[in-house]
């Protein structure tokens, strides 16, 4: 059976890229996307054909997205016995590749449950034109998602989304990682926080706790449009280290030797930075918000808290190495839960199914 993703754009390294890759592999699936970011990309790539359809706009959002949605519904592909969507925009494609899959991350949250919380941390002059762009995107969202055979959430949280913003019930199929390819090591002295540098995410939050724990070391991995502000939050604090987009195995080294991982995304769609970190033995200090209350097992592999600094203060002081250790096994059996086999054994189903 011939299989076709569709992803939007593959400009940076993120748990939906590494999920659409990991898919792509497991299911022998050609990927169509806009733009691959070759440096990034080409090693986890390769042995996937993959096909680039165009893109102008890379560095203008609005226009980015409004055109990566028309590309995609240009689209006609006739050489494919199964169509799987991933992300956003790439949805614009559904009325023309039946039979077809969304494996839905999220709807778009700047159309709907972020609107707000974007808006208000726009300039001023930014306001009208986004308010407009969500207008209309919102116009043709709730289109294009009525051309779908099939839709699955990424979890409870994400499958809520889509009753309320939709009026759509849908299943849940959580995403996966791939387990064999984290290990355990013993832990050394340092929280780890990965995750794209966007105000979403409240990396900032993290960090101005850690500037309070200057005994406690904190390492980030990742890039985004706040990295200037988030160096210039924490210039001078020797305990935090930022090492930038780092590839696979290092990711998976920085994983093994933590002591914890930190995580305080808003409401976050599913997050599988805490899978990776149990996959891992490590617990996961994670935001009591969205997806990570479906994932992390209170106490027993990490600690759901509130998004405030004296929180995750009190919880790194909690979380020490030994506890840390007593936790691994717990983790790690969590862990395998989320695994890939399981996963693609759900997706073979459903294909199989066709409608």
């Amino acid at each position: 059976m011939k299989i076709a993703i569709f992803f939007d754009i593959f400009d940076e390294m993120g748990g939906a890229e590494k999920f659409a890759i990991m898919v792509a592999k497991k299911l022998k699936a050609d990927i169509y996307t806009t733009y691959v970011n070759w440096n990034l990309f080409k090693k986890e790539m390769k042995g996937i054909k993959v096909k680039e359809i165009g893109l102008t706009f890379k560095n203008h959002k609005l226009l980015t997205y409004s055109e990566i949605a028309f590309r995609f519904s240009q689209l006609k592909l006739k050489d494919y016995d199964f169509y799987i969507f991933m992300r956003l925009y790439c949805i614009s494609a559904a009325r023309n590749h039946h039979p077809n899959l969304w494996l839905c991350s999220s709807p778009i949250r700047a159309v709907y449950d972020l609107h707000d919380f974007i808006y208000k941390n726009l300039k001023f002059w930014q306001k009208p034109i986004f308010k407009l762009w969500c207008l209309i995107y919102k116009y043709f969202d709730k289109k294009w998602v009525k051309n779908f055979d099939k839709i699955t959430a990424n979890s409870k949280n994400v499958a809520k989304r889509l009753k309320d913003f939709y009026g759509l019930d849908v299943e849940v199929t959580y995403h996966p990682v791939e387990f064999k390819k984290y290990r355990y090591s013993e832990p050394e002295d340092y929280y780890f926080a990965p995750g794209r540098f966007v105000k979403e995410k409240r990396m900032d939050l993290i960090i101005r706790a850690f500037k309070r724990m200057s005994n406690k070391k904190l390492v980030i991995a990742g890039d985004g449009p706040e990295k200037e502000i988030l160096f210039e939050l924490a210039k001078n604090s020797k305990n935090i280290e930022f090492v930038g987009v780092v590839d696979e195995n290092k990711m998976v080294e920085l994983y093994s030797k933590c002591i914890a991982t930190i995580y305080m995304p808003i409401n976050e769609d599913y997050g599988l930075v805490p899978i990776e970190s149990m996959a891992s033995g490590k617990p996961c200090i994670a935001a009591n918000e969205g997806g990570p209350k479906e994932t992390i097992i209170h106490g027993k592999t990490g600690f759901l808290i509130e998004a405030k600094e004296d929180e995750i203060i009190k919880y790194v002081n909690i979380l020490t190495k030994d506890l840390a250790k007593k936790m691994k096994d717990d983790c790690i059996e969590r862990a395998k839960e989320f695994d890939i086999d399981i996963f693609i054994k759900k997706i073979k189903k459903i294909i199989r199914s066709g409608k």
